[in-house]
């Protein structure tokens, strides 16, 4: 390399692309191969900062979501590069919370606050994706955050957040809430065609 080559100067639109070739070369999950180029330096955190560069997030939006539905039901006044950099975050943040489990149950701990707002976020961004998937929603949904088996937890675990369990127990119906609603589509969007619901209790239980 040329002494006199560093990356402060290299122009930002060359930055921008390399990000973009760095992180488009895995599908699934976050865009964490971004993180350490931000971790270089100030300046490139400077470029590369979704508060700087919204149009980059954007089209890593672009690359892991289906995107036409989104413009298509919102309007392209309403899906500017600014609002999809904000949804990349935020459903990254949300799918990663869905991979960990944290909400499939409601436990009884001083150390654990059941967060049903969060659930509730969750719950209507997963159907939202599944109504507009053209088949990158559901790989994301189904591949990365595995969110069948989330469902499969919230739905049929003793302490399920879904209360289903508990309440058959008691010999009453589940409680009618939008949030179990919202999850039973999203567990019939999901539902896996070769395996039977009671193959699916069996297993949780």
């Amino acid at each position: 390399m040329p002494a006199n080559l560093n990356l402060n100067n290299i122009p930002q639109e060359i930055l921008e692309h390399i990000a973009l070739c760095t992180v488009t070369t895995k599908f699934l999950g976050p865009p964490a191969a971004i993180i350490p180029l931000l971790l270089i330096n100030r300046r490139l955190h400077s470029c590369l900062s979704a508060s700087s560069s919204p149009h980059l997030y954007a089209r890593i939006f672009a690359f892991k979501y289906d995107v036409a539905t989104v413009i298509r039901r919102l309007g392209p006044e309403r899906t500017s590069t600014t609002v999809l950099s904000a949804e990349l975050q935020r459903r990254c943040s949300h799918l990663t919370r869905i991979r960990c489990r944290t909400d499939t149950k409601i436990i009884q701990s001083p150390f654990v606050q059941y967060d049903n707002e969060m659930v509730h976020a969750i719950l209507w961004m997963g159907y939202l994706m599944m109504l507009e998937n053209n088949g990158k929603n559901e790989q994301q949904l189904r591949d990365y955050a595995e969110m069948d088996v989330w469902l499969k937890e919230y739905w049929f675990d003793p302490q399920g957040a879904s209360s289903a369990t508990l309440s058959i127990r008691m010999n009453k119906w589940p409680p009618n809430s939008a949030q179990n609603s919202l999850a039973m589509w999203l567990f019939w969007f999901l539902l896996d065609p070769g395996q039977s619901l009671c193959t699916i209790v069996f297993q949780t239980g």
